[in-house]
């Protein structure tokens, strides 16, 4: 939204337009590594189901879309809003990757209510259903909708903050 304040001060669109644009650049790109994903599964024939990858798959990403959207609008507004908010991002964004169980799946918590502490991460149901697509592994469905639940909240409250604030994005950019 900063990069882009001469184009917000001189004609009227609607905003959102430049949140929806980074989202569908960095899906591109995720199409094009799913792309070159799918050739090496090709090539190497692993023991996976396909029906579940294509089950999975998609919904996991329609919840990264909507987690990365809402996120994406908040952030964006907020660092219209407060400049000084673009420096406490990247270190918001680091804590969240060693928060999101990327690298170790959930089943190793030894705790029932940490594992729904860790489902409260949206982009939690999303690599898991990436993860049980891929290597075969149950998905919990409680901690699911858990997950899912969060993104829609962190959807709704990003589209509710960007809409109340944009009114100033033209004054404050």
């Amino acid at each position: 939204m900063v990069s882009n304040a001469n184009i917000i001060k001189k004609l009227y669109f609607p905003r959102l337009i430049i949140p929806i644009s980074s989202i569908l650049v960095s899906l591109f790109d995720f199409l094009m590594a799913l792309i070159v994903f799918i050739a090496t599964l090709i090539y190497y024939q692993p023991d996976i189901q396909i029906f579940k990858i294509l089950l999975f798959m998609p919904l996991g990403l329609l919840i990264a879309t909507f987690t990365s959207f809402g996120g994406g609008t908040l952030l964006a507004a907020l660092n219209i809003k407060y400049r000084d908010f673009q420096y406490v991002i990247p270190f918001f964004i680091q804590i969240l990757l060693f928060v999101t169980p990327v690298i170790y799946p959930v089943s190793i918590l030894p705790a029932l209510w940490l594992k729904y502490v860790m489902a409260l991460d949206p982009m939690y149901g999303a690599i898991e259903l990436f993860r049980s697509g891929i290597i075969n592994k149950p998905i919990d469905i409680n901690l699911l909708i858990v997950s899912m639940c969060s993104a829609c909240f962190f959807f709704n409250v990003g589209i509710y903050y960007f809409r109340k604030t944009e009114a100033y994005f033209a004054d404050l950019a």
